[in-house]
């Protein structure tokens, strides 16, 4: 038997047996679509899908897309199926991804979602992935919160434009450290730039308000834009803030001491952050229910390059290969043409693991 006949046997063996057991833990198995209308990628997410999606045309012309993600594909059969209640899910296939070079990677993920859950998800996922991984020794939590990061920078004093764009771009790496830069030394103005939206605004007030660009509405664009005007641009100093920021993506810690460490830096920096106490007890309650039996490491910079995490973040790994990963995504249902709903998964990287 070739060395491929043997991965898929091996894999058809292992998937059979991880998704018996979410079956065991109340997860419902569904069949989801391989290929995504590209309009729910483009026109409601912007850059945010576009970019790693392979798009093609149909035979009518209309263009679609392979998922690149099942955890969209399933926020999206939620969004057809119009149910309200409810839903722990759980799926297996292979999803399609162009990286930087737009070359093509396929990969296997099985995973468990909770879907509009009135109470907190994240152990009931968390333990259920960590059940599949019970026979491996010495694997290790990486998790942070990205709701944190945003907590921070609206505590910081800065113009709301600023912060709009921090927490907007943070998923970009380098346009955010470029960012930084800008926001250090205060150099924020271009005025030929600044001709260009003007006049972009005068055509936008001509289009219908109700229409979406990246996500938002023409009326919503026109607001956030009509807020930047009255915003003062030069009256601030952004490099305590930027310090802040940087020192703050440093924080790398075992979460049982990471309520501690916080603590410490917001009561250094003189900060006053909404729902820090919130979150602490999340990572408290997490690290009592699992830190016996497991490395769990708070990082706060963990999370961010997975763009549509909003809340609680985490990757199991073993020997430095990421066997797993999940997050609160609150906002992808909304983004793709649903109501807000909050929402709660993970998946397992099958060729990672065999």
């Amino acid at each position: 038997m070739s060395k491929a006949l043997i991965n898929k046997k091996n894999k058809e063996n292992i998937s059979k047996k991880i998704l018996n057991i979410f079956k065991k833990k109340g997860f419902n198995f569904i069949d989801l679509d391989i290929l995504i209308d590209t309009d729910l990628l483009t026109q409601r997410s912007g850059e945010a899908f576009k970019k790693y999606a392979l798009n093609f045309k149909d035979k009518s012309g209309k263009e679609i897309s392979l998922r690149p993600d099942l955890t969209i594909a399933t926020a999206i059969q939620y969004i057809e199926s119009k149910k309200k209640g409810t839903e722990k899910l759980s799926y297996f296939g292979s999803a399609f991804r162009l990286n930087k070079k737009r070359d093509l990677n396929v990969f296997d993920q099985i995973g468990c979602e909770i879907i509009n859950s009135k109470s907190s998800p994240e152990y009931l996922i968390l333990s259920t992935i960590l059940s599949v991984f019970q026979k491996l020794k010495k694997t290790e939590i990486v998790l942070n919160d990205l709701g944190l990061f945003q907590d921070l920078i609206n505590s910081l004093n800065l113009p709301q434009r600023w912060k709009l764009r921090l927490i907007r771009h943070y998923s970009r790496k380098e346009y955010f450290d470029e960012l930084l830069k800008r926001l250090d030394t205060n150099y924020d103005l271009d005025n030929e730039k600044i001709k260009i939206d003007y006049d972009r605004l005068e055509e936008l007030k001509k289009m219908n308000a109700d229409k979406v660009i990246g996500s938002r509405t023409v009326k919503e664009i026109i607001e956030r834009f009509e807020k930047k005007i009255k915003d003062p641009r030069d009256n601030f100093k952004g490099s305590r803030s930027v310090k802040i920021i940087k020192d703050f993506l440093k924080l790398k810690v075992p979460l049982g001491k990471s309520g501690n460490v916080i603590k410490k830096f917001v009561e250094k920096n003189n900060l006053k952050i909404k729902n820090i106490n919130q979150t602490l007890s999340k990572f408290n309650n997490l690290n009592k229910r699992l830190g016996s039996k497991q490395d769990i490491i708070f990082d706060a910079k963990f999370g961010r390059e997975t763009q549509y995490y909003t809340g609680l973040a985490f990757s199991i790994c073993k020997q430095n290969k990421e066997l797993a990963r999940g997050g609160e995504y609150n906002n992808l249902i909304k983004t793709l043409g649903g109501k807000q709903t909050p929402a709660f998964g993970a998946a397992i990287n099958l060729n990672q693991l065999i």
